[in-house]
């Protein structure tokens, strides 16, 4: 089982309020000895004293503790003149303490001289570590990083770094181990054993503006964010005399793990660096972060209720009611600064959601804990950590301490108070018009950045209409040049693979003495006469469903049943040499009205197999190959003008159509004998 002490009590005499602590938390144990503590110390507190008192009042004991914004417990609630103290005591807990020193300056050696003091005996290795980093040094993230990298995988790392009171910097600042007051240390604190522990990180800061990345940083100075230095950045939203604080940091964000917040500490008006409360990483991408009074507490009764309903999922499985042993809170001193008046209400969410559950906790210059369940220990910014510790049924867990009898308030207390919360309420307002600023200014850029998104839209509609009418045009070229079948998977495909067709009828035609004609007539007489021919040609051979495939010269080639077959290709293509024919007759009468000498033409028709396809990858042709496209070519040459000239294989497919005389079969030029029949017309 674990036991826990919780001690906290304020006043202004260190060694009074020290003593009331210790006792508080020591009779909380009852019998039981402790085995470990945490100590927190917010206020005018000489740090020596305390660290030699508490030395006396627990010899032996190993205790880890800082300087803090202010502490915070189930005692007590919140005070920023007080001292705080956390006491462990187990029978299957183990703890060890352990201290690494020059951290700052060498944070593998640190980490490595903490674990090695920080002995929790033989057995299960630590499942749990709390860490106290120096914020006065740099480096706490290569503290945080180095640590977990020296201690067994799974371990956890949560804790929060030093700090003081915003309203009172000549305040004494210390950390402290085994009974001494020491500086740029690592003091960790080791938890082995049956330990179960329930987190949640609990931001609410909402992402404003664009996001910008981060760049010539050094550790936790930032001297450039997007195009502009970090501070031409801040004042770019907030103004120009504007002067970074806490209230308005940054938002790092961490890929799909989230983001965690940087608060700005100083600036350097000549560099125009800006530093953060903790690393930022080179390149990473960040925003300005907004946060809303009533979002940071609805965001904290959400992860509270998730939380609580972990710690009673994850309890022993004996059907007893779950609660945590006790909770452990690290808040941050700029998170404090922003509820102002209203930070307690965020103690009285925690009590409300762990009801019965000791709480201890302090505002820190920085919070530690992984972004998600097994991630890496980070380094937060004006966030609050929650930590469940412990999981025991309702018969396991020790009776709650009871409220703090209450105490006659020490008027320089009072007065102390009254004067933070003055302090409190002008810093708000000095928050409050920034925001206002900083909002004027993103609705600017925001509207700005419709006027440009309009405008490329715009843009982008004229750009995609002429790319539709120049498409619409390439595709009517294309279609114009290619059969629409094959010119679709020429699109699609980047190429036209050759088709076997096992019948096909092709139609040939050519002008008989065309040498001669061609003769008399001046080119570009004779380019428009055959131009007034093929035009009607394509017009006939179209009407019909036939494809045109290629003029030469004088010879114009079409064929029927290509691409796509079809049953009627025969038919088709003897009715279109039909039209041609009387084309021909009609314009044969008309240049002998006007006594000139009429064209005469030969027309070719056959059916067979052949293959077709496009060959080449420039200037595209839709041909066709085989023995099929030199019969029909023949069966044209050896035909007579005016009349049209079939095969036996084309007069079978249309002898039920088209009246046919018997040539006999006719000798053709490299094709043998042929058996030919003339059309003599429609049936």
């Amino acid at each position: 089982m674990l036991r826990i002490g919780v001690g906290h009590c304020e006043g202004l005499d260190g060694r009074a309020v020290l003593a009331a602590v210790v006792a508080d938390a020591r009779a909380q144990l009852g019998d039981v000895a402790p085995a470990a503590g945490i100590l927190t110390v917010s206020g005018d507190f000489d740090p020596e004293l305390l660290a030699a008192e508490l030395a006396r009042a627990l010899p032996g004991v190993p205790i880890v503790g800082t300087t803090t914004a202010g502490d915070l417990s189930s005692r007590l609630g919140i005070s920023e003149d007080s001292i705080g103290l956390m006491l462990f005591a187990s029978d299957v807990i183990r703890f060890g303490a352990g201290l690494g020193e020059r951290a700052s300056q060498d944070p593998a050696a640190a980490a490595a001289q903490a674990l090695a003091q920080a002995r929790v005996g033989a057995g299960d290795d630590p499942g749990l570590c709390f860490v106290l980093p120096d914020s006065r040094f740099g480096g706490s993230q290569a503290q945080i990083s180095a640590l977990e990298a020296a201690l067994p995988p799974g371990c956890a790392v949560f804790g929060g770094k030093l700090a003081g009171q915003w309203d009172r910097p000549a305040a004494a600042r210390a950390q402290f181990f085994d009974g001494r007051v020491v500086h740029d240390a690592l003091p960790i604190l080791l938890c082995a054993g049956p330990l179960r522990c329930e987190f949640r990180v609990i931001q609410g800061w909402t992402p404003v503006g664009p996001r910008q990345v981060a760049g010539r940083v050094e550790g936790n100075r930032v001297a450039k964010i997007g195009e502009r230095t970090a501070l031409e950045f801040y004042r770019h939203y907030f103004g120009a005399h504007a002067r970074p604080i806490p209230e308005l940091p940054l938002a790092v964000h961490a890929g799909e793990d989230g983001f965690y917040v940087r608060t700005p500490l100083a600036s350097d008006e000549a560099a125009g660096w800006i530093a953060y409360g903790g690393e930022v990483p080179e390149g990473a991408e960040v925003q300005l972060a907004e946060a809303i009074r009533d979002v940071l507490l609805a965001s904290t009764e959400r992860a509270l209720q998730d939380l609580r309903a972990d710690v009673a999922a994850r309890g022993p499985g004996d059907g007893a009611t779950r609660r945590p042993a006790a909770a452990l809170v690290f808040s941050c001193a700029a998170r404090k600064q922003i509820l102002g008046t209203r930070t307690a209400l965020e103690l009285e969410a925690v009590a409300r959601a762990l009801p019965d559950v000791p709480i201890f906790g302090f505002y820190a210059g920085g919070e530690i804990a992984p972004l998600v369940r097994g991630g890496a220990a980070l380094l937060h910014n004006a966030t609050m950590v929650i930590l469940a510790l412990g999981t025991c049924s309702e018969e396991q867990v020790q009776a709650p301490p009871p409220a703090a009898p209450p105490r006659a308030p020490e008027p320089r207390l009072l007065l102390r108070k009254l004067q933070r919360a003055d302090s409190y309420r002008a810093r708000a307002e000095d928050g409050k018009e920034l925001v206002t600023t900083m909002q004027r200014t993103i609705g600017a850029e925001i509207d700005e950045a419709r006027r440009r998104i309009a405008a490329q839209n715009d843009e982008l509609r004229r750009t995609h209409g002429a790319l539709a009418d120049e498409k619409a045009r390439s595709d009517a070229l294309l279609q114009n040049i290619l059969p629409a079948e094959v010119a679709e998977e020429l699109k699609r495909t980047g190429q036209v693979k050759p088709t076997y067709h096992d019948s096909v009828t092709v139609l040939f035609t050519d002008f008989k003495g065309f040498t001669r004609v061609a003769s008399r007539l001046s080119p570009a007489a004779l380019l428009r006469e055959l131009d007034f021919h093929f035009s009607e040609f394509d017009r006939i051979v179209a009407r019909h469903g036939l494809e045109k495939l290629k003029t030469i010269g004088d010879a114009y080639m079409c064929a029927g049943g290509i691409p796509a077959a079809n049953a009627t290709h025969a038919v088709d293509a003897v009715a279109a040499a039909w039209e041609i024919g009387r084309f021909m007759v009609e314009v044969g009468a008309e240049k002998s009205a006007r006594g000139e000498q009429p064209w005469e033409l030969r027309i070719g028709v056959h059916t067979g197999p052949l293959m077709a396809g496009v060959i080449g990858h420039k200037k595209f042709a839709y041909d066709i190959w085989g023995d099929t496209v030199n019969i029909a070519s023949r069966l044209e040459s050896t035909g007579e003008a005016g009349r049209i000239n079939v095969s036996r294989a084309t007069y079978l497919a249309i002898r039920d159509r088209f009246v046919c005389e018997h040539r006999g079969k006719l000798p053709a030029k490299n094709a043998g004998e042929i058996d030919m029949y003339f059309v003599v017309g429609p049936r």
